[in-house]
């Protein structure tokens, strides 16, 4: 049975956090603005089973996304 030391594992961090990363293939953008729909609702109190929250300091919107793949933007004034 091989034995592991903690100066192995430590090195073995090391090695593969220092080595250089470089992306070998380009991504195709495959989404155009047919794919989206825009509509304007009204709804609400907070959203059902939200699973991401982000912020924009610039524009200052918030942005929630929810479980079933709505998104839901509030502007802060």
């Amino acid at each position: 049975m091989k034995r592991f030391t903690i100066k192995g594992v430590i090195d073995g961090i090391r090695s593969s956090v220092s080595a250089p990363t470089k992306l070998e293939n380009e991504v195709e953008e495959t989404l155009h603005s047919g794919h989206f729909q825009v509509c304007k609702t009204v709804r609400h109190g907070f959203p059902y089973q939200p699973t991401a929250v982000a912020f924009d300091p610039v524009q200052h919107l918030l942005a929630i996304g929810t479980k079933s793949g709505a998104l839901r933007m509030y502007p802060l004034v």
